[in-house]
Parts: C-alpha cells; sequence; structure tokens
C-alpha cells in the first residue's frame, strides 16, 4: 500500500465541485470551455488541462433522479500499468506514492492510457494527469482538492490511518442500513493510492467493480512499441520516436483490420 492515499467518502459529497476549482488553481490550469448537454456534470470529462472532475452519476429511483456523486481523477496504482508500458521510462513513483510523469521525457505515445485500467491519463503531445499535489505533499501539506473540500468528502494522509477510517465508516453506513457500502481502493489492483468510501456498488460511481489491466491491451502496446524501445535506446530524439511509434500503430491496426 501507498505510504499515503487519498480518502473519498462519497457520502459527503455535495458535488460542489470546489475540488475541481482547487485542482486548477493551484496547478494554474485554464478553464475548460463546455456546452451543456443534458446532464449538470461539467466539464464531461478528463481533458489535458482537467485532472480532476466530480461524476455526477444519475439513476432513476422511484421516478425521481437520484444522483450518486464521485470525485475522480488519477488512483495512483501500488502497480501502475502506465508506468510498467512506458517505452521511454517517463513514468515514475516518488516516495509517497504518487505516480509522476516526466515529460521532458515523455513522448506523447498514449500507451499509458491504453493500458489503464481507470482509462485516466489525457495526451496533448505530451501525458497529463493529477500529480497528487507532490510539490505540496512533499512539504507537509495536503493536496489541493482535499484542502478546498467544504464537507471532509476528500481528505489525505497516512495510508494506514485513512483506511481505519475508511473501514469505520463503511461499518456506520451498514449499521445506518446501507447493505452494498463498501471500502474501494484498499485490495483493488494490489491497493491504490486513492481510497473511497462507498454507499452503494462501485459501477453506480462510474468504477469498475473489479479493475484490471487487460492483457489484450498490455500485448498489443508492448508489440507496437517494441521498436520505440529499440529507438529509445540508441537515443534517438522524441520527436523520432514519437513518428515511428504513430507509423507503427497504422501498421498493427491494418494487420488486425485484414485478419478480421
Amino acid at each position: 500500500m501507498t505510504t499515503k492515499v487519498r480518502l473519498i467518502d462519497v457520502t459527503k459529497c455535495v458535488g460542489c465541485k470546489g475540488c475541481q476549482v482547487s485542482c486548477k488553481n493551484w496547478n494554474q490550469l485554464p478553464a475548460t470551455p463546455t456546452e451543456f448537454s443534458g446532464s449538470y456534470e461539467s466539464p464531461p470529462d478528463l481533458f489535458p488541462d482537467t485532472w480532476s472532475r466530480v461524476r455526477f452519476n444519475e439513476y432513476d429511483d422511484s421516478d425521481k433522479v437520484k444522483f450518486y456523486f464521485a470525485f475522480f481523477s488519477c488512483m495512483h496504482c501500488s502497480e501502475p500499468a502506465c508506468m510498467n508500458i512506458c517505452p521511454v521510462k517517463a513514468i515514475s513513483k516518488n516516495s509517497l506514492g504518487a505516480v509522476q510523469v516526466d515529460r521532458s521525457v515523455c513522448i506523447g505515445c498514449g500507451a499509458c492510457k491504453g493500458v489503464c485500467p481507470f482509462s485516466v491519463p489525457r495526451i496533448s503531445n505530451k501525458m497529463f494527469k493529477c500529480t497528487l499535489c507532490s510539490d505540496r505533499i512533499s512539504n507537509g501539506m495536503v493536496t489541493a482538492c482535499a484542502k478546498a473540500c467544504p464537507t471532509g468528502a476528500i481528505s489525505f494522509g497516512d495510508a494506514n490511518d485513512k483506511i481505519a477510517e475508511a473501514e469505520a465508516r463503511v461499518t456506520e453506513l451498514k449499521n445506518n442500513g446501507y447493505a452494498n457500502a463498501r471500502v474501494y481502493g484498499k485490495d483493488e489492483l494490489g491497493g491504490l493510492g486513492v481510497v473511497y468510501v462507498l454507499a452503494d456498488t462501485p459501477d453506480k460511481y462510474g468504477l469498475p467493480a473489479e479493475p484490471k489491466v487487460s492483457l489484450a491491451d498490455t500485448y498489443f502496446w508492448k508489440v507496437a512499441l517494441g521498436p520505440v524501445r529499440t529507438l529509445a535506446t540508441v537515443g534517438l530524439a522524441a520527436g523520432a520516436l514519437s513518428g515511428w511509434l504513430q507509423m507503427r500503430k497504422e501498421e498493427i491496426r491494418k494487420e488486425k483490420e485484414g485478419k478480421e
């Protein structure tokens, strides 16, 4: 388990999006223009300049719309598939458990997104995602989202303490009639750097019930990236690597189409 974790208690979330704003503010990210598409959720997805968001999961319940709010960003996995697949070793984990990307090395190939079980990374020449506020936590502060949350739905601290807090909260919820309440992130994929207190099943919050790293996707990217790894070892420029990768992806796509 990671040294530090972010704990998200969805039962305390009111969908105010203060976490989104604080993330943008701290990381000096521009606003993402959006248009109303029938949902109060905005923005509708993660983007290279939007690293976190509150999901407004809507379900019909006795002819009424019921919202299942859930903060979502990088899960900072204990064993990151993105780090293992990266052909130029641009992704690493720091001592506090944050999965981070060195954009001076990243070639923007997209393999990290291709194998991520939560489809978190976003690509715009380079890879972008939540940093777990490494600059803040390395200086003894909590993440910007946790600092801004007005209800305490997001908190940050030592893994053991936060997991114990989550388990106690789940026990409380079950005693109050929430039969499906559970801790999510403690055991999934060997432990995540983000732990949730859920009042219902994971799918209600847009989370995979049993997240897995796809072996098929991993194999595809390993095949596609084989020449890139070779090129990287001889020190070719990032632009050349990226160009070669795009060509290789197209070749493999055509090969797959030819077999279908």
